[in-house]
């Protein structure tokens, strides 16, 4: 930072633009440093940067640091009543040096992630019906999706099931753990009202049993 020189050549403390910038900066540095406590309290300042352009947030990991991926798999039961093996619905996309400058499929495995975390959180409270959230239906039309494709030049299936699986990734010491499977998603008019039909008499038998 440059220093001013009075008229005897000596030189002289920084001027009132320089204290002001200096102020400016200093303000800035410590509202963003308090703005990545841990505790939220902190984040009221970020009610004055609504687009979130001047203040900085580097909690990436907190609380605590992602220990794992969620995979999405899929079985159907086709036209012929064969009911397949789980196949991958969505993948993990290998990590390259290039995706430093460039990763859209990041955003589509952010929002798998954060998709899956909701619906594990709902399916913790049982007297929530899962089927019944967001979460739920954007990930049932995701598998739908998938699916039709995979049958894009067969048969359509009658229907399919999709389940979410925890993995650790690189670590193969643990073994995946399969956290939710969804209900039969029908596809075809008639699987439908073959569910249909199944809903109505399990709740048939429920009344005569209560």
């Amino acid at each position: 930072m440059s220093e001013t020189l009075d008229p005897t050549g000596s030189a002289r403390g920084p001027g009132p633009r320089s204290l002001l910038l200096i102020g400016a900066l200093a303000a800035w540095f410590t509202v963003s440093a308090a703005g990545q406590h841990p505790q939220r309290a902190f984040d009221r300042v970020r009610n004055y940067d609504r687009l979130g352009l001047l203040l900085p947030n580097w909690r990436f990991f907190a609380p605590e640091p992602a220990q794992h991926d969620f995979h999405l798999l899929h079985r159907v039961l086709t036209h012929d009543d064969e009911q397949t093996l789980w196949s991958e619905s969505s993948s993990i996309t290998p990590r390259d040096w290039k995706q430093m400058f460039w990763f859209p499929d990041r955003r589509r495995e952010k929002a798998l992630f954060d998709i899956c975390g909701e619906i594990l959180g709902i399916t913790a409270q049982p007297a929530l019906d899962v089927t019944r959230f967001g979460s739920y239906l954007l990930l049932r039309d995701f598998v739908t999706r998938a699916v039709r494709a995979e049958y894009a030049e067969r048969p359509q299936p009658q229907g399919f099931q999709f389940v979410i699986a925890r993995h650790t990734g690189f670590d193969t010491e643990n073994e995946p753990e399969y956290l939710f499977i969804s209900p039969f998603v029908p596809l075809t008019p008639e699987s439908e009202r073959a569910a249909h039909g199944r809903v109505r008499a399990s709740g048939s038998s429920e009344q005569t049993e209560g």
